[in-house]
């Protein structure tokens, strides 16, 4: 028994470390490129992390190769310019990808433009009149968050939402549904899934 006891712990530890390796790596390789800015003395710079609980996927890597991730999956998408130009990459479980230009400095200069409001103006929980009837149980069909850190010289701060804040049900509706959607912060996440849609094609694995 005490042997059974033992190798169910030893297995949950497993899984505890696993899952801490799987989401630290791509953590690990944003905060390398975000080293590498700093060096070349690139003040400004901001990323975004979109993670998603007990999202398990398969991704194919080449034609022998597989990553199987461990039950939270992140993407960061990281944005900077040099020479007027913005860039984008990215660092998911399986490793970072290749840098690409955009073809427009909007997302960049919309970050500029609101530094402030981006970082005093946060995104509010879903609220309802009638907290008895709460609908907490869509969180589990929005299990994805948003984070973000945003570098100037000045310093370094971060954003964070749930995308399930962002929702408004018909029967129990978001009270700061209106609040947030016109957030400087949500204007921007937008602008990022634009661009996502738009460079994914090309935006390949090392």
């Amino acid at each position: 028994m005490k042997l059974y006891i033992l190798l169910i712990a030893v297995l949950i530890s497993t899984l505890s470390i696993a899952q801490k390796n799987t989401e630290m790596k791509p953590y690990s390789i944003i905060s390398e490129m975000t080293k590498n800015l700093d060096e070349q003395n690139i003040k400004n710079y901001f990323y975004t992390n979109r993670v998603c609980l007990g999202d398990t996927r398969i991704i194919k890597l080449n034609e022998e190769e597989k990553c199987f991730t461990n039950g939270n999956f992140s993407e960061y998408y990281l944005f900077w310019q040099e020479d007027s130009t913005t860039y984008i990459t990215k660092a998911d479980n399986c490793g970072p990808f290749i840098k690409l230009k955009l073809g427009n400095n909007e997302l960049f200069d919309f970050f500029m433009e609101n530094r402030q409001a981006l970082e005093n103006n946060s995104v509010k929980e879903y609220k309802v009149a009638n907290p008895e009837n709460d609908p907490t149980q869509r969180t589990k069909v929005y299990p994805c968050s948003h984070e973000f850190s945003f570098t100037t010289p000045m310093g370094t701060f971060g954003q964070k939402f749930k995308e399930f804040d962002l929702t408004s049900d018909s029967k129990q509706s978001n009270l700061n549904y209106e609040y947030n959607q016109q957030l400087k912060l949500v204007a921007l996440d937008k602008m990022i899934d634009e661009v996502i849609v738009e460079t994914e094609p090309k935006l390949r694995r090392k």
